[in-house]
């Protein structure tokens, strides 16, 4: 039968054995021997004269017998097989769509249409919700939002650059970038939730008094895996000094995503994640550039992220968009000139006019955890792979 072991004060514990309740003197701190999902169950007595073990059970309260016997009925047989966890599927997409032309609206709808089919348990949009030439106006946003709402699960999003830094251009509408920025946070982000027909709760860093205006930093758990999205975007972070505002925008920011990468994996730590998934829209790493070093925009977020998944030790999956090419890399380095993270793999989506996605089986009893792959929309033009960047990039 089960066993669960209870720790009192002055040494003495109680075992639940067989079920008959066995005072053994001397023990202190001793674990359940049966894993079950009942924890031990503590108590303290007040220090008296020495009695003998009949005369101290029969002080202790009705309630903890009640309490003690209830754990020993429901827990499962030595032996027993224990169910292993759940096993499940996300899909990922970026940069799409990108084009306002009906043949972009319908190849984004067999996107919606594929994905559906495969019922993930969720899907993340990795940003850059138009492309870098159309305006950004009330209307496309509004569209974008019923479109998501097209997805039959629930449907995560963080921002990209063309969505609100890149605003300042002409072909995008001359807006202000932090204008367009308010105006994404009143749109997708006013509850603390998902989007999508089955939306899920999600924990947004709204409660982080310090950072509460960054309410598209979200965090949510399935199968005992952490998720999380951190706001960092293409056109280098908008660490650009040349438009007003950009600098003082950024280093807030810059400061926010640092913060919730430490609660992140912190959360991860406390409730014994067996992995961690992050999702963003820029391509961050100067590496894929070949070239050393941190673009100072993204350094503070890299330098925090590989400091994490280092002392983490377990799977870490990144997924992110911007570069438009289909990408998996296992063993990620975030500087050229650095030794790859062994437990880091890199996730980049397709994009543009790469009209797919990516699905990701997600095992969190195995060792990998996450197991990434391509999906490929049928009726939309097949990719390149691998793509060079220069035929990748259209923006």
């Amino acid at each position: 039968m089960g066993r669960v072991l209870t720790h009192c004060g002055m040494g003495w514990s109680y075992a639940v054995d067989g079920g008959r309740l066995n005072y053994r003197p001397g023990m202190r701190r001793v674990p359940s021997l049966v894993p079950t999902p009942h924890p031990a169950i503590g108590f303290r007595v007040s220090p008296r004269r020495p009695q003998s073990a009949g005369a101290r059970l029969r002080r202790l309260s009705p309630l903890f017998h009640y309490t003690v016997l209830l754990a020993w009925a429901v827990a499962p047989p030595a032996g027993a097989a224990v169910p292993p966890p759940e096993t499940f599927a996300f899909a990922a997409l970026g940069c799409l769509p990108y084009s306002r032309t009906p043949a972009a609206a319908e190849g984004f709808g067999r996107v919606i249409a594929e994905i559906n089919r495969q019922a993930p348990a969720f899907t993340v949009h990795l940003g850059d919700i138009l492309g870098s030439d159309e305006r950004c106006t009330d209307e496309l946003l509004a569209q974008r939002r019923a479109d998501f709402d097209r997805f039959t699960s629930a449907l995560v999003y963080t921002p990209g650059d063309n969505e609100w830094t890149d605003t300042h251009h002409a072909k995008a509408g001359g807006y202000v970038p932090t204008e367009r920025l308010a105006r994404l946070r009143r749109v997708f982000f006013a509850e603390e939730r998902s989007l999508g027909q089955k939306p899920i709760a999600l924990v947004s860093q709204r409660h982080d008094a310090r950072f509460a205006e960054f309410v598209e930093n979200a965090r949510w758990t399935r199968g005992g895996v952490v998720f999380a999205t951190v706001h960092v975007v293409g056109s280098k972070n908008n660490r650009q000094a040349a438009v007003p505002g950009a600098m003082d925008e950024w280093r807030r920011r810059d400061l926010a995503n640092e913060a919730w990468l430490h609660a992140t994996f912190a959360d991860a730590t406390a409730t014994n994640a067996p992995g961690v998934a992050l999702f963003f829209q820029a391509d961050p790493f100067e590496a894929d550039k070949d070239r050393g070093g941190y673009e100072p925009g993204f350094e503070r977020f890299l330098v925090t992220l590989e400091k994490e998944a280092r002392a983490y030790g377990r799977p870490v999956l990144l997924v992110h968009a911007d570069e438009h090419r289909y990408r998996l890399e296992v063993g990620m380095r975030f500087n050229r000139d650095a030794p790859p993270i062994p437990n880091v793999t890199r996730l980049e989506t397709f994009g543009a006019m790469n009209m797919h996605a990516v699905i990701v089986t997600v095992d969190p009893g195995s060792e990998q955890v996450f197991l990434p792959a391509a999906l490929i929309v049928p009726g939309n033009a097949l990719p390149v792979l691998p793509r060079p960047k220069t035929l990748a990039r259209q923006r």
